[in-house]
Order: C-alpha cells, then structure tokens, then sequence
C-alpha cells in the first residue's frame, strides 16, 4: 500500500491513462498525493514535455489538499473572485484534470492527470479514479 492506495492500482490507473493517450494521439502524464499532498506516484510517457508531468502534480497536489476537484475549485474561486494568489501556495492550480480520491467518505488524497484538452483530462482523470477505488 502506498498511503492506504494499493501499488496495483495506481500502476493499473497509469495504464489506463496512457491508453486513453494513445486513442487521441496525446503524451500525458499521471501523478497521485496523499491527503496531505505529498506525492506518491508520477509518471509521464515518453517523449512528454516535462511541463505536463509537472502540471499533473500540481493538479494531484491541489485535489489533495483543497479536498475538491480542480475544476470545482476553479469554479468555486471564480464565482467567489478569488484568485489562486488569495490562497498563499504556489502550487496550487486552476487547471483541469485533478480529482479527489474519496471512498465512503473517507478521504485518501487526490490524482490527476494532463497532456490532453481541458475536457478530456477532466474525464480521463475520473477513468483513473475508478481503477484506483476498484470500480
């Protein structure tokens, strides 16, 4: 177990995240925090831009820590006026692609993903979501 998530799960969710890449003809990346944001797993295919792998741990370690969805945070900031500058943490991220891992109300930390359109990092995020919590 790595923080209370099974190794062959992420390692499944990684799979799957690059399958779904190659169905689009995109390099992404995959990265997991504990609930306290600390990372426990990132990876990006071959040939990515190292941005991507970074932009993934950012979305994974902000999931974690704001305990929401980047884009539920996104929304919420904006409906609200705030700015990620309002919250003091650099690594925090508006960008789409960051899910919170969360099974029967217990909260394990969050996932995310990039390399892919808003949209489809969003949902391939959530795919990633259900192999970790064995859906």
């Amino acid at each position: 177990m790595i923080n209370r998530m099974s190794n062959d799960k992420i390692y499944e969710a990684a799979r799957v995240v690059f399958e779904e890449a190659a169905k689009d003809g995109r390099n992404m990346a995959f990265a997991v925090a504990d609930e306290a944001g600390g990372l426990v797993f990132a990876t990006s295919m071959e040939s990515s831009s190292a941005r991507i792998l970074k932009h993934a741990v950012r979305k994974a370690y902000t999931a974690a820590v704001m305990q929401r969805d980047t884009i539920t945070l996104r929304d919420q900031d904006e409906e609200l006026g705030k700015t990620l500058a309002d919250w003091g943490d650099p690594m925090l991220t508006h960008l789409v692609g960051g899910v919170v891992i969360n099974r029967g109300g217990e909260w394990f930390g969050g996932l995310a993903v990039g390399g892919n359109s808003t949209e489809r990092d969003d949902e391939v995020a959530r795919i990633a979501l259900s192999v970790v919590l064995g859906q």
